[in-house]
């Protein structure tokens, strides 16, 4: 297939540059729409030029331009879809489009046919909406023979939405598929339509992306027709592609359009479509996407070709050869692998499946090497318990990797490494059971999790009524009150999500500790630890401690086994986050008698300890305690990572207990070397390191501040701020920051900064806290209060420094009218300024305060509610106001306290 480098000559890439960066004003900074209806002129401009640009392309290109068109043309109507002229633009696209094509029918309605297909979207999520609200969470006080009831309930009806889901899928794309065949005239050559992905795995969901190819006959490249039968079936897809957009369901960013990134500075946010909102629509442009028949149309720096998925069956079976997977670049194979029949000729599609099935089996080592490479890929990047880590300190998650992926992905890659070829995550279990691979136990714990990840994303994408996997807030605002986890755990429930985790978490063990996979028999059994550790890491604390009272009558008060163990680190953890340190620290004593094998749980004793003693204001037993155990880290165990991530929070917890007993330059010192510390954590731990070494920052800015040196504090805050920012720092975080910076300023007399600080602070804490706690929040009150006293302060110091520079005068109003008899008017206009604003200030308000911060007697004025430094000392003002005009009369004293008048 001939392709292109580039869409478009560069001068309609400068133009196109110059309608798109018209675009950048009406987004904020996160590249995010701020004014969609006038955004949406710029789409219909764009989808306009890419129209008449099609007419001058070469073969290829014109194609893709055709798709962008519409697809902007599209997204300019969902913005105003009362605008006639809009909707009269889609309309001459698309007639357009059938005669450029050489369409049979020329008058065919491509609208009407995206809206019949509208109809059955709707049926389909209505269908789906009502047999979700059937399957019931299953509560977690249930005994052992009811939740296996429950949870092979949950595997049926689960099993039967996505199957009822995949037929309807099937049914529109059949629908689509006959109507493009129809408008093109009968078919050049026999074709299957093969589904991809979810769809052929039985996973699909009502807002998912139809990843395909279209199949030819084997044989028909030898005929002299065989460039019109591609061409055929090139304007055949861009014709069905065009319907699919027509549903207004597809984003602009997965069209590609080149502008759009041209114009993005570095640092700045590319455009980012969170007006549509996402559901079915062809897989994206992008060059690590194109899963669709017109493949990747253009070519990149480091990929210069295309890849076509249009193809007689030999040629796409090429795919499958390793070489030619790994020049393209994204897994072609992979996706091949996984495959299904749409629509077509049935034939030519078991002739295709039957291929894979010869290649697998004719290039077993490998085949085997290349799924063991990618099994291993998937272990690192899906890890199940990294992934939960990393909520700690998020906002929001990635349902599908979070969920969806942890477990299918593995599931598919057994099937791969054992034969099985049934694309159905449940086909490929039953299978390894029936081939005793897994006993029955374990087929049952992973048809569950299977059930659980497409009834978590089932259910976000229907209450989102889009395909967006993300849940949670944009911002986090106080680390120690994460929701995350409880929007995880809002989608299904509390025992179906802990027993997903400890599922796959006991999976991607199995997985990772056997070399060859290819003979593999395992078993999962769930554990009392297991479900201890899910407990803790979805943040379930109450939930640990009720189970613990419920597990330690169940077992002798003296085990010592590892795993008793380790469920007691989970218990010590939990009673020191729900502020039960008295408790927490019994855990850790207890712990600490005891023989532990796994070295970093003697470290995590070391340092939770330490923490519960410093919780407790035991500050000196706890700084004992840290000289005495420092030494000890060098013999535990533990990466030099681990051993400096354990050293830092030693020393953290450190200079947080000299910072209490008020030994500022010591603690100074510890968190600057606490700070060096987590500077050489490993950078899979980049985010808490860069947060911890924030933390570092803003306590020296705190001890400097309790020193004096307001300069030197105000320094390292700032540097604190700028982690925070750099690395999703949670909002009460930035908050202090802003806070101390505020009072930095103050001491610093810089008012004008100092009130920026407090109000960026106080803004930011109205966002994110509920109205109903906000009178009751402390730091809202205080950011109220210095807020108060920094406009109090410039006023104050606008009044002195306005009469002042007033030119000496006595008389404002004298003056005025004297500039306006010689004529300066912009002088009279600047002295008639500085009047208004005099009038305005409360001075019966303020000649108190006034007197006794300008007083010689009063170095430190008070303002109601704060003690502040004052501006100018040695000067008092002595104000009047008399009719019609401002009299002012400033009182100096020199440094011989002589009374001078000015």
């Amino acid at each position: 297939m001939a392709g292109s480098s580039h869409v478009v000559d560069s001068t309609c890439e400068q133009e196109l540059n110059k309608i798109a960066e018209q675009l950048k004003q009406f987004l904020d900074k996160n590249g995010k729409e701020k004014n969609s209806e006038k955004s949406a002129s710029i789409f219909h401009q764009m989808g306009l030029f890419y129209k008449e640009q099609s007419k001058q392309d070469d073969s290829i290109t014109k194609k893709l331009s055709l798709i962008r068109s519409a697809a902007l043309l599209n997204a300019a109507v969902t913005r105003q879809p009362g605008n006639k002229q809009f909707k009269q633009s889609i309309r001459d696209f698309c007639s357009d489009l059938l005669k450029t094509a050489g369409a049979k029918i020329l008058d065919a309605d491509l609208l009407k046919i995206a809206q019949e297909v509208k109809e059955m979207v709707k049926e389909m999520r209505k269908k789906t909406n009502e047999s979700l609200q059937q399957v019931n969470n299953i509560p977690y006080d249930v005994t052992i023979d009811e939740q296996k009831e429950l949870e092979a309930e949950k595997i049926t009806n689960i099993k039967t939405i996505q199957a009822q889901i995949t037929e309807n899928y099937k049914n529109m794309m059949k629908f689509v598929s006959n109507e493009c065949e129809k408008i093109m005239g009968n078919s050049p050559s026999k074709y299957s339509i093969t589904g991809m992905g979810s769809l052929a795995r039985y996973e699909i969901t009502p807002f998912s992306d139809f990843e395909h190819i279209i199949l030819l006959e084997e044989g028909g490249q030898e005929k002299d027709n065989y460039p019109q039968v591609l061409e055929y079936f090139r304007w055949f897809s861009v014709i069905f592609q065009t319907i699919i957009i027509n549903l207004q369901e597809t984003i602009i960013p997965s069209v590609a359009i080149p502008s759009f990134k041209h114009v993005t500075k570095p640092g700045e946010k590319e455009f980012f479509d969170a007006f549509t909102k996402r559901g079915i629509s062809f897989d994206g442009l992008m060059p690590h996407a194109c899963k669709l028949p017109l493949g990747r149309m253009e070519k990149t720096k480091k990929k210069p070709w295309t890849t076509e998925l249009i193809k007689p069956v030999n040629e796409m079976l090429t795919y499958l050869d390793k070489d030619e997977d790994l020049k393209n670049g994204y897994r072609i194979s992979d996706v091949l692998m996984n495959n299904c029949q749409v629509y077509g000729d049935e034939q030519i599609y078991q002739q295709f499946s039957e291929g894979v099935r010869n290649v697998l089996q004719s290039d077993q080592p490998s085949h085997h090497d290349r799924l063991m490479q990618q099994l291993n890929e998937d272990l690192t990047n899906f890890d199940a318990f990294n992934c939960l880590n990393t909520l700690f300190a998020d906002s929001k998650f990635n349902i599908k990797r979070l969920v969806y992926r942890t477990s299918t992905l593995f599931i598919s890659a057994l099937g791969r490494l054992n034969s099985v070829d049934d694309g159905s995550s449940f086909a490929i279990i039953d299978q390894l059971n029936n081939n005793n691979i897994i006993d029955d136990e374990t087929a049952h714990l992973l048809s569950y999790a299977i059930a659980v990840s497409c009834q978590v994303r089932l259910k976000v994408y229907m209450e989102k009524e889009s395909q967006d996997d993300y849940v949670g807030e944009e911002q986090l605002y106080d680390i120690f009150d994460n929701k995350v986890f409880a929007n995880l755990i809002d989608t299904v429930g509390e025992r179906s999500m802990v027993d997903y985790f400890a599922i796959v978490y006991n999976l991607q063990n199995v997985l990772k500790s056997i070399d060859d996979l290819s003979n593999l028999k395992f078993n999962i059994t769930l554990t009392p630890r297991d479900k201890f550790r899910m407990l803790r890491m979805l943040q379930l604390h109450d939930r640990i401690i009720s189970e613990w009272e419920s597990h330690s009558q169940e077992q002798p008060p003296n085990t010592s086994s590892q795993d008793e163990l380790w469920i007691r680190y989970h218990v010590a953890r939990a009673y020191c986050i729900m502020h039960k340190y008295k408790d927490s620290l019994l855990m850790w004593e207890w712990l600490e008698e005891r023989d532990i094998e796994d070295h970093w749980l003697k470290g995590r004793r070391m340092r939770e300890k330490v923490c519960c003693l410093y919780y407790l204001d035991r500050f000196q037993e706890a700084l004992q305690f840290i000289g005495r155990v420092k030494s000890e880290v060098l013999n535990l165990n533990l990466s030099d990572s681990d051993k400096y991530s354990l050293y830092g929070h030693l020393t953290y917890i450190s200079a947080q207990c000299q910072y209490k007993l008020k030994e500022y330059q010591l603690a100074i010192d510890q968190y600057m070397e606490a700070s060096e510390y987590f500077a050489r954590v490993d950078q899979r731990d980049e985010l808490w390191k860069e947060i911890s070494r924030a933390n570092c920052f803003y306590y020296i800015g705190l001890c400097l501040y309790d020193l004096g040196d307001y300069n030197a504090a105000n320094n390292e805050v700032e540097e604190s701020l700028q982690h925070f920012e750099q690395h999703n720092g949670s909002v009460n975080d930035k908050c202090e920051c802003y806070s101390l910076l505020g009072r930095c300023n103050l001491e610093r007399d810089d008012y004008d900064k100092a009130l920026k600080y407090f109000q960026t602070e106080l803004d930011l804490r109205l966002q994110f806290v509920p109205n109903e706690k906000q009178d009751s929040d402390e730091k809202i009150e205080f950011a109220r209060k210095t807020i108060q006293i920094c406009q109090e302060n410039l006023e104050l110091e606008m009044l002195y420094w306005m009469t002042w520079w007033g030119l000496e005068f006595t008389n404002l109003v004298t003056h005025i009218e004297l500039a306006q008899e010689q004529k300066r008017l912009e002088t009279a206009g600047a002295l008639g300024g500085v009047l208004t604003k005099i009038s305005a200030i409360d001075f019966h308000h303020h000649c108190g305060n006034l007197y006794c911060m300008f007083s010689a007697s009063h170095p430190y004025g008070l303002v109601p509610g704060l003690a502040i430094r004052p501006t100018l000392n040695n000067k008092q003002l002595v104000l009047r106001i008399q009719t019609g005009q401002m009299l002012l009369q400033l009182t100096k004293w020199d440094s011989d306290h002589e009374e001078t008048e000015v």
